[in-house]
């Protein structure tokens, strides 16, 4: 049977932006999710974009980016001298996709001059269409772009090879790109960008081992020494700090979705065990079902401080929970944290308040240490005390023999997170006020007091200064918490909230698997108030994935009844509203309210029928 033959990617095209059905394969997959994604928040290919920084501005973004972007220079000038003599020129680019630096041939960087591929610009797929900058970082995967593949018509001329970095934690620090005329990149570029990130990637974890137990493990024991072996960094507690992407992938973790892992929790022994076993001599370690050949080095002797970042300069992490916040709220709020100033947050239920908690503790100077999380609101009045405090062994009935340590004290050294703080006991604000002044803890049913360092984050979605007034809150604790409160605002008050659920989904997979918003959802995602804010978008779109097919543009179809019913009142609401805001601007002219919206007027009086009733 005679193969067909592929459509002219000129005709793909025109039918793509038609509307009209693609015959199966007529683009690479993850070309074709990369224009659906874009489609679904409104991209006109006809679209130019962005303004440039100002030379300031661009300072400050890669002074943000300086603790990955030094190290990697000695493999970015290796990348530098292969790619300039074939014409071509490197770029370099952040997590969101502004590009930092940019070498090369000199006559392809005044083409790129010209099609703003250059420092201070911003090249992520919400800015540019799909790209291999931006489409890399979306997709968290490597990507070739050549000619008309790329979305907006402007672009067409530049073909682009681009590569994603991740940091020790598994947190997207930036993206590689080689970048050249016409159909000239191919394989020969990708492995080059491929061997510079692993470079890169290395590098990073080395310095992360500086701080703890580096384990390999390969199934191998001949591989123990290749980059092809997971490695896993541990504290001396066993708790899990850094892991290159093939220990990600062991650990079961997501690419720039972080979680906490305890050695013993992955190995079914402590790292304690092991090393009273095997010492730093090779040895087979059980994971799971399998069986793998295993060695622990030990950090070096001289373990230097980590270092705190910069306090102008912090780099959140990527988390939904911070797209559309207010200018500098996240630079603030880490600025108090590690100027050991408690951090208030206040919010609507679902804003993220729990998620902005993380990521100013992953972007801390104690970021290795723990992190400790207690909902005041979810555990009975009477456990709280002791679930915080600790307690002594028969401090009461039902108590376990061993006593309990506290959270509290877990948090020794790290940062502790009191969510819902406004639903706290009266009594126990009382407690909690005087461990903040004295800096030290004592378990129920006595012992000594025990010495505590701790950072200190808060939410609520109360009014606390109304609780002060009505004796719900005590107002010593009130003025000790609240130096500096930031609100996160609603999700239907942080511009797009369709470009929010598409970074969402991004995080959740869904670019890996092909699966993007439909226009006509993106739109119904603009328009609903979401009442729930981002954890009824978070949930909304994890039970999506988890029913669509791969390759699904997920549409209003795919919404639940009920969730449609309410966006379909909604919008009829506002729609209602709209016209007869409408109606009184022109003076209760029927005839001219009707032509301004397109209707007639019988549509327009059968409107204000359904208002009035």
């Amino acid at each position: 049977m005679k193969p067909t033959a592929r459509l002219p990617l000129d005709e793909i095209r025109r039918r793509f932006f038609a509307g009209q059905p693609l015959p199966g394969q007529a683009l690479p997959p993850s070309i074709l999710h990369s224009w659906q994604r874009c489609q679904s928040l409104g991209l006109s290919a006809g679209g130019r974009g962005g303004e440039r920084l100002t030379d300031g501005e661009l300072r400050d973004r890669r002074d943000a980016n300086a603790d990955w972007l030094e190290p990697a220079r000695p493999a970015l000038a290796g990348l530098y001298e292969q790619v300039s003599a074939g014409g071509l020129a490197l770029v370099v680019a952040d997590r969101r996709g502004l590009v930092l630096d940019q070498a090369g041939d000199i006559g392809f960087l005044d083409k790129a001059e010209r099609l703003a591929l250059t420092p201070g610009m911003d090249w992520s797929e919400a800015a540019r269409g799909t790209n291999a900058i931006g489409t890399a970082l979306a997709a968290a995967d490597s990507v070739l772009v050549r000619g008309a593949e790329h979305y907006l018509e402007r672009n067409r001329a530049l073909s682009c090879a681009a590569s994603p970095l991740f940091g020790p934690q598994g947190q997207l620090l930036g993206v590689l790109d080689i970048s050249g005329p016409g159909r000239k990149l191919g394989d020969a570029q990708r492995l080059a960008l491929q061997a510079a990130r692993a470079q890169i990637e290395s590098r990073q974890l080395e310095e992360a081992a500086r701080h703890g137990w580096r384990l390999t493990l390969h199934a191998d024991p001949r591989w123990l020494d290749s980059p092809a072996a997971s490695q896993l960094v541990f504290d001396g507690d066993g708790r899990l700090l850094a892991a290159n992407r093939a220990g990600l992938a062991l650990c079961g973790l997501e690419p720039d979705a972080w979680q906490p892992r305890h050695f013993a929790a992955l190995f079914g022994q402590s790292l304690e065990h092991w090393l009273a076993r095997h010492g730093p001599a090779a040895g087979l370690l059980a994971f799971g079902h399998h069986r793998l050949s295993a060695r622990l080095r030990p950090p070096p002797r001289q373990l230097p401080k980590p270092s705190a970042p910069a306090a102008g300069t912090p780099r959140p992490p990527a988390a939904p929970a911070l797209d559309g916040l207010p200018d500098g709220l996240f630079s603030t709020a880490l600025k108090l944290l590690e100027a050991d100033i408690p951090v208030l947050i206040l919010g609507e239920t679902g804003t993220g308040k729990d998620r902005l908690a993380r990521a100013l503790h992953a972007a801390g100077s104690r970021r290795g240490a723990a992190f400790v999380a207690v909902n005041c609101a979810a555990i009975p009045e009477g456990l709280i005390e002791a679930e915080l405090f600790g307690y002594q062994p028969g401090a009461y009935t039902g108590a376990s023999r061993q006593g309990s340590k506290g959270r509290l004290r877990e948090a020794d050294g790290g940062v502790l997170f009191l969510d819902e703080i406004g639903d706290m006991p009266p009594g126990l604000q009382a407690r909690l006020l005087r461990v903040l002044q004295e800096r030290e803890v004592t378990p129920l049913g006595g012992g000594p007091a025990q010495r505590l360092d701790i950072r200190l984050i808060c939410a609520t979605h109360r009014d606390l200064r109304a609780r002060v007034d009505d004796s719900g809150f005590r107002a010593d604790l009130y003025y000790r918490l609240c130096h500096y409160p930031l609100s996160l605002p609603p999700l239907r008050e942080r511009g797009d909230a369709a470009a929010i659920a598409q970074t969402m989904l991004d995080g959740m997979g869904a670019a890996r698997r092909g699966i993007s918003l439909a226009p006509e959802l993106a739109r119904a995602i603009r328009g609903y108030r979401w009442p729930g804010n981002l954890r009824e978008l978070s949930n909304l779109l994890a039970t999506l994935l988890a029913l669509a097919d791969d390759g699904a543009a997920l549409s209003v179809e795919h919404l639940p009844a009920a969730l449609r019913e309410d966006m379909a009142a909604q919008g009829h609401a506002v729609a209602d509203s709209a016209i007869a805001d409408l109606l009184r601007r022109c003076g209760g002219n029927a005839s001219a309210a009707a032509r301004t919206l397109g209707i007639s007027r019988s549509t327009l009086y059968r409107r204000l029928g359904k208002i009035s009733k």
